[in-house]
């Protein structure tokens, strides 16, 4: 998603007592960041489990590069700064520096933008070093001390702005067990190392720094830490103030002046979860031919592709057997996830927590890769929903991709690169031969994401950073020149997830700046910013994406968080504006939005307000 800092000039005294100039190099993007290689000697969770020498080679290593980061370059990403002082936290606690600790947590709540985030920064590993420096880790007394310390921190904290932070805690840790940890390791870090050649980059390296303090420092003390939470979580009735529903209008179908198009760019959905909000290609149908000599074969409600991001067929994305056997439990399951991170004791969270204790860690990749498919199968549905609800105007009409869904990711290399160039060419082609209006792309991707599936194939560091940048050059500029083809279609694209600034990874298509472009962050009901939600100046709105009400394929009801449900929020208005007044542009629509929305919070986050917007379009 964004860009640009400038250079630092700073005086250093030199040991002699004299001054010279020392040049900080600038970091304008995150492919700007110097790479490291980092050899292991064994496979990450074996380094991992058994500590020692070797560990501690990768564990210096990764704290070095971190130091020479910080100290070398000039670093205007907050979260980039956050990020490598949170591995030297890691690597100060396993090494017991308690007073080191303690000053990086400081630093990282300072560079903290967010309140919860800044609220309940260092809560954990702020409470173990204090307890630590005051009575010593291995003192019988440790536990007690941390209990005590942890029970203060969380219950200083005003809950209506770390509410959101302490339930998702306390979900993890109703999950975390040995068996769990060590079985995530072994089918993802071991992997992907092995794949590399066991010669991984800086990211993997602090992953191993990080798992290491959660399985000696964090885990033995998982039943104490669940309790303070639960505690604190159950004494509260009071719920944040639901500033947000109040914003939400539905249309009477009495004020439809003409049905809307609305295209769900995603993983496919479920039609039968919108009989009647369906858009229809009357000139074809489901038999294996292209009826109607578009190129595409029964493309009834709308056009797929598969992971190689060429032609296929089908609204929904494919499925293994084993995965549709128990898809409708599978799927009580991952809302069970989402009720647990909302502190919902639903009988879904009861069978997955009952579920994920069960495992053996030969058996959480396999559960996990299959958590994913199922999160991909649901996903386009979901925010199919959430665009079209409370809309009888809009007909949706989906434009399904895929993904592989392996411990090792596939490549996105040249020829993947030059598939989905392609492919954004013919899918914005379609949606102007088809006469729609709004599309929800509740998706993105990163020029480093695009690095880290190169890392199989391309283990020079150097040359994959080029490789990479290449790939998202052809596809970012292939996106941007579809979009400014179709000035009379509004896209809407998700910010991420990742709590990072869009500009600065380089992403697309939330990284695009055009005026039929609107890039959408995520804030919860309070109006207040969530705390996955990426940031930066490409971000235009913001929309509720906490525990969004949607629906999944069959139509059982769930919660969803993430900006992927805060984008289908802009999509649904804009639809609903359409369908009010469908002469108006996409500039006009774009306006009534914009100059609706109020500002919120310290930041003056521009969130939408459906109700007065469509106010608005109705006077118009």
């Amino acid at each position: 998603m964004k860009l640009q800092t400038a250079t630092a000039i700073v005086l250093v005294l030199s040991s002699l007592g004299g001054a010279a100039q020392a040049q900080k190099k600038a970091i304008q993007s995150a492919s700007d960041i110097p790479p490291v290689v980092i050899e292991l000697p064994k496979k990450p969770s074996e380094l991992i489990v058994e500590g020692g020498a070797g560990f501690d080679a990768v564990k210096d290593k990764v704290e070095a590069h971190a130091e020479t980061v910080l100290r070398d370059y000039d670093i205007k990403d907050a979260t980039t700064a956050k990020q490598m002082r949170g591995v030297l936290l890691q690597v100060a606690l396993t090494e017991n520096r308690w007073d080191d600790a303690l000053r990086l947590i400081e630093e990282i709540r300072a560079l903290e933008e967010k309140p919860a985030a800044k609220a309940t920064s260092g809560l954990l590993t702020g409470s173990y070093a204090r307890a630590a420096k005051a009575v010593g880790e291995g003192s019988p007394q440790f536990k007690a001390r941390f209990q005590e310390e942890f029970e203060k921190s969380v219950a200083a904290l005003d809950w209506s702005v770390a509410q959101d932070s302490l339930q998702a805690m306390r979900g993890q840790f109703q999950l975390l067990g040995r068996d769990v940890l060590i079985g995530s390791l072994q089918g993802s870090l071991d992997a992907n190392a092995a794949a590399q050649g066991n010669k991984v980059g800086f990211g993997m390296g602090a992953g191993m720094v990080g798992a290491r303090t959660t399985l000696t420092e964090i885990l033995p003390l998982k039943d104490t830490i669940f309790a303070v939470l639960n505690k604190r979580v159950l004494a509260e009735s009071t719920q944040k103030e639901d500033r947000w529903s109040k914003r939400l209008v539905t249309v009477k179908s009495s004020e439809v002046k003409k049905p809307v198009t609305i295209a769900i760019w995603d993983s496919g959905f479920d039609p039968q979860v919108f009989a009647g909000n369906l858009w229809k290609n009357p000139r074809e149908a489901v038999n294996g031919k292209d009826d109607d000599g578009n190129g595409f074969v029964d493309d009834v409600n709308g056009i797929a592709f598969n992971t190689r991001w060429t032609r296929s067929t089908g609204a929904l994305r494919p499925m293994p057997e084993q995965d549709l056997q128990n898809i409708r439990e599978t799927l009580k399951l991952v809302k069970g996830s989402l009720d647990l991170q909302a502190a919902v004791d639903s009988p879904e969270a009861a069978a997955l927590r009952q579920k994920i204790s069960s495992l053996k860690a030969a058996e959480v990749m396999p559960y996990q890769l299959q958590l994913g498919r199922v999160g991909l199968y649901l996903h386009g549905t979901a925010t199919g929903f959430t665009s079209g609800e409370g809309n009888p105007a809009a007909r949706l009409m989906h434009v399904r991709f895929d993904q592989e869904v392996k411990p090792v990711p596939q490549p996105m290399d040249e020829e993947i690169g030059a598939n989905i160039a392609q492919h954004a060419r013919d899918v914005v082609a379609y949606y102007k031969a088809n006469g729609v209006r709004v599309v929800n792309m509740s998706w993105r991707i990163t020029e480093p994401q695009i690095a880290a599936t190169l890392a199989s194939v391309e283990q020079d560091p150097q040359k994959r950073k080029a490789r990479a940048k290449a790939i998202f050059d052809k596809i970012s500029a292939a996106l941007e020149e579809s979009f400014r083809s179709a000035p009379n279609i509004l896209f809407v694209a998700g910010a991420g997830n990742e709590d990072e600034d869009v500009d600065f990874v380089r992403s697309f298509p939330a990284g695009i700046n055009l005026p039929n472009l609107i890039t959408v962050g995520a804030v919860d009901v309070a109006l207040q910013p969530a705390g996955f939600t990426s940031y930066g100046k490409s971000i235009d709105l913001y929309a509720n994406g906490f525990e969004v009400p949607s629906k999944v394929p069959g139509g059982m009801p769930i919660n969803i968080s993430g900006t992927s449900l805060a984008a289908p929020q802009v999509t649904n208005l804009a639809g609903k504006i359409l369908a009010l007044n469908p002469k108006l542009s996409v500039a006009q629509v774009r306006a009534l939005m914009e100059q609706t929305a109020t500002e919120e919070g310290a930041r003056k986050l521009k969130v939408i307000n459906p109700a007065a917007a469509l106010e608005r379009a109705r006077r118009m």
